[in-house]
């Protein structure tokens, strides 16, 4: 019991740690952007997005930046449905959107990496900046990812969360999954305002064509299923170019809110799953990780053994969190109501966390199940 004791111990005072490093980081303010207007290119892999990509377009569409500064390239990874036709019928109202029918064979471990890969080819920017094809971006997003460029940045994350026109109207499961998702992006953020890349999200992200050309693209990374965003994050710095998060409120990202349960667990899985290339690429995120999970795990374990102790924890562990949500919501200026739904998510964490952890491990998941991201 001792040595289970303390165990638990240095897990949650690592962990404690860490929330305190997110905590100072979110405070980061980036004095050196840039002012000019670069060459963007805007690449999104979209398959079967009939239902989602004209809210895209219409946003992408729409942007401030000058239009003959920008292109929208669409890869379309084989769809069957009216994605392409829907694609052809916004390029009567733009001049600057691009269908890019892509070549995917079926062997390739992971098509979304291949249909990006294919597009930044075809792209003309010194700026590459991708999302979703069911996300929605600001009319001011392009020229705000923009601004964080500068000299020796290579890459700009930003902030994206589930879309939820009226909270009282949400259902349950999409308010947890509403925290979830903010107190993720909390994290990443906080960690590169101490220049910690540990996490970011292809919804929302940016890099110049110098990083990805230095790093070979997804060449390195292309056997993982996943990945084409943290992966790359890792790669472009570990290159030495600097990475930053994109904290102003013009440069969120919003997507469809997921409905099913299956789904969300499906998806986290599948992202738990890229823990162990950390590895070689980023061994601080890597025990960060392991941290996490085992922490999460023993707080289970814990409660039928040693009752007080993983009380105890669990209730340090959620009050710093409770505090860096409460920090993230206000530096992001999101809303306050999402916190009603924290003494359910915290309660729930540790089996979360282990069931998410135990099935990336495992390679517990399906790519075929439509989700939010393939990210």
């Amino acid at each position: 019991m001792i040595i289970l004791i303390l165990i638990l111990s240095v897990l949650l005072l690592y962990y404690l740690i860490y929330l305190g490093i997110f905590y100072r980081g979110m405070g980061r303010k980036y004095t050196a952007a840039m002012n000019a207007k670069p060459f963007v290119s805007v690449v999104v892999a979209a398959r079967n997005e009939e239902s989602t990509i004209p809210q895209l377009l219409t946003s992408l569409i729409n942007q401030d930046y000058p239009e003959d500064k920008y292109e929208i390239i669409i890869a379309d990874d084989g769809s069957d449905d009216n994605t392409a036709r829907i694609v052809k019928d916004f390029q009567k109202k733009s001049d600057n959107l691009i269908l890019l029918p892509v070549t995917v064979s079926d062997e390739v471990i992971s098509r979304k990496k291949k249909a990006l890969a294919q597009a930044v080819q075809k792209s003309r920017g010194e700026i590459i900046l991708t999302t979703d094809a069911d996300c929605v971006l600001t009319y001011q997003w392009i020229s705000g990812m923009v601004r964080y460029f500068g000299r020796g940045v290579g890459m700009v994350a930003g902030l994206s969360t589930p879309f939820i026109p009226k909270w009282k109207d949400a259902t349950l499961f999409q308010k947890y999954e509403y925290i979830d998702t903010i107190g993720l992006f909390f994290a990443a953020a906080g960690a590169l305002g101490v220049d910690k890349a540990f996490s970011c999200s292809g919804q929302n992200l940016g890099f110049t064509r110098e990083a990805f050309n230095k790093v070979q693209g997804y060449e390195t990374i292309k056997r993982h299923i996943s990945g084409d965003d943290v992966l790359l994050m890792q790669l472009i710095q570990n290159a030495g170019f600097e990475i930053r998060f994109a904290f102003g409120k013009e440069t969120h990202a919003l997507t469809k809110s997921e409905t099913r349960l299956g789904n969300f667990l499906n998806q986290r899985t599948r992202w738990a799953s890229n823990e162990r290339s950390q590895i070689s690429l980023n061994i601080d995120f890597y025990i960060y990780l392991a941290d996490v999970f085992l922490l999460n795990v023993l707080i289970i374990v814990g409660f039928f053994f040693i009752p007080l102790y993983a009380a105890s924890a669990w209730l340090l562990k959620a009050i710093g969190e409770y505090v860096i949500l409460q920090k993230g919501i206000k530096r992001f200026d999101l809303n306050k109501k999402s916190l009603s739904v924290f003494p359910l998510w915290a309660i729930l964490q540790p089996l979360y966390i282990t069931i998410v952890g135990i099935g990336g491990k495992l390679h517990l998941f399906s790519w075929n199940k439509k989700s939010r991201t393939d990210s």
